[in-house]
């Protein structure tokens, strides 16, 4: 999941982009898209896949949870 946000931090790209370099097969993204569509967190606009801004919130909290774990050696 914070690969896919991380990947469309950057902005909307295409489905098979976001597979691509969030590392993952197209089917696997896809799944995890649409349960992060049903969300609120990604959406689609004219074929392209966007992080909306609450899944930039959710984003920032997972980087400030990982550098706290991180830092913990954890």
């Amino acid at each position: 999941m914070a690969d896919i946000l991380q990947t469309l931090s950057a902005g909307c790209k295409p489905p098979t982009r976001v597979a691509t370099e969030a590392n993952l097969a197209y089917d696997r993204m896809a799944k995890i898209v649409e349960t992060l569509m049903e969300r609120g967190v990604v959406k689609e606009d004219g074929g392209l896949l966007c992080i909306t801004p609450e899944g930039l919130k959710i984003l920032n909290a997972y980087r400030q949870w990982r550098g706290f774990l991180d830092a913990l050696g954890l």
